[in-house]
């Protein structure tokens, strides 16, 4: 199974993958939004002003709302299935 994935116009890093969640509704009013919550990762820089070294967590998210409930479900669906079938592998 291959690491980077590409369905439904999303391209998918398998290894960095937490969490694959279907939201219903948001805030916004939108629904049917399939979340891709990636593995926090670290990102160190540099502060011009005061010239320490800052740490900071990244929680990286891919989202794509979808026209309808059922179509969100199948996409959630095969990109779950690949997941497994990579971390099963691994």
């Amino acid at each position: 199974m291959e690491r980077i994935i590409r369905i439904s116009s999303l391209t998918i890093d398998l290894e960095r993958v937490r969490a694959i969640k279907l939201n219903n509704f948001n805030n916004v009013g939108e629904t049917n939004i399939l979340n891709i919550e990636y593995n926090t990762r670290i990102e160190y820089s540099k502060n011009p002003f005061t010239n320490e070294v800052e740490k900071n967590e990244i929680q990286d998210v891919i989202t794509k709302t979808y026209p309808d409930f059922e179509t969100a479900q199948i996409y959630q669906g095969e990109i779950e299935e690949c997941w497994r079938e990579y971390l099963n592998e691994k």
